[in-house]
């Protein structure tokens, strides 16, 4: 009850000030979410799906995929330690990614 309560006043403030909310996205290393973390993931898949005119389960996959991956990918990096060259991040619009996974019919 304490947390919450904290959690509220937090949240109210930052709304007040910022006028945007906070929402702690809190994952465990076999990504398993919050439940913040959880509402906040389902509705950004809901909104991609949306824009994009694909599945939610589709969506839903391909980004708990890449999710896995990224934390695999950093625990192995955080284990063995990192030995490579740092690439910038290059993030792809929207548009531009098929998160469906059934094949569809092309007109020739």
């Amino acid at each position: 009850m304490k947390k919450r309560l904290r959690m509220d006043k937090y949240n109210q403030r930052v709304i007040d000030i910022k006028k945007s909310s906070f929402n702690p996205l809190v994952f465990t290393t076999s990504v398993g979410m919050a439940p913040e973390c959880n509402r906040v993931n389902k509705r950004l898949v809901e909104k991609i799906a949306e824009k994009c005119r694909e599945p939610y389960a589709s969506v839903m996959t391909q980004i708990m995929t890449k999710l896995r991956l990224a934390f695999l990918r950093n625990t192995l990096a955080k284990i063995r330690g990192f030995r490579g060259k740092q690439s910038d991040v290059h993030l792809q619009d929207l548009t531009d990614i098929d998160f469906s996974l059934i094949l569809r019919p092309t007109t020739i």
